[in-house]
């Protein structure tokens, strides 16, 4: 089997252990999804996609999580019984979906998709920088406008003092000023302006 194509999907934060879900196509024809990326003590692996084993409520037949006391649906008491027979002597509160059963293929998979997860931070690393120049860059004239004001002859100066408000948003000029206006009778909207 060959590896066609791994898509990756980041997760959670930098600082989490799960870094990423990637889907795996195999020969263009096979799909495994919820290939985990996970940092261990030891560097980055992958864990195959997995479901936890579950218990059956006697009262309402509802799915509980193996080793549960408690129903959390209906709230009754699951006999540990029956937790013992699911398990029958797995230490793991998972099963595997899908895993590679030789070694050899495992590593293919582990080696592909890390590499995958590796490039795909090489590439978000890479988009971060353009973005962060394109800032520097936008601002940069920015600041420069803000630190220099516009030269300004002494014509302009004079026409802008004589302006009004309303002549500056081409509005016609209201006869009543704020000079004019009564005071509000209530005394809620005292104090806004």
């Amino acid at each position: 089997m060959e590896i066609t194509e791994i898509r990756v999907s980041p997760a959670g934060s930098k600082e989490d252990k799960l870094k990423a879900f990637c889907s795996v196509t195999f020969d263009n024809c096979f799909v495994v999804r919820d290939i985990r990326v996970i940092e261990g003590s030891k560097g980055l692996f992958i864990a195959m996609p997995s479901r936890k084993l579950t218990v059956r409520c006697p009262g309402c037949n509802f799915k509980n999580v193996v080793r549960s006391n408690y129903c959390n649906q209906c709230g009754n008491s699951i006999d540990r019984s029956l937790s013992d027979q699911v398990e029958q002597g797995r230490s793991k509160l998972h099963a595997d979906i899908a895993h590679p059963i030789v070694t050899e293929f495992r590593e293919e998979i582990q080696d592909s998709v890390l590499d995958a997860y590796e490039n795909f931070l090489d590439e978000e690393d890479d988009f971060e920088e353009e973005r962060s120049t394109e800032r520097q860059n936008n601002r940069a004239p920015e600041r420069e406008r803000h630190q220099q004001p516009a030269p300004r002859g002494p014509l302009e100066d004079v026409e802008r003092e004589r302006a009004s408000e309303a002549e500056f948003l081409n509005k016609p000029e209201s006869e009543e000023t704020e000079e004019l206006m009564p005071p509000p009778d209530d005394n809620f909207s005292t104090g806004i302006f």
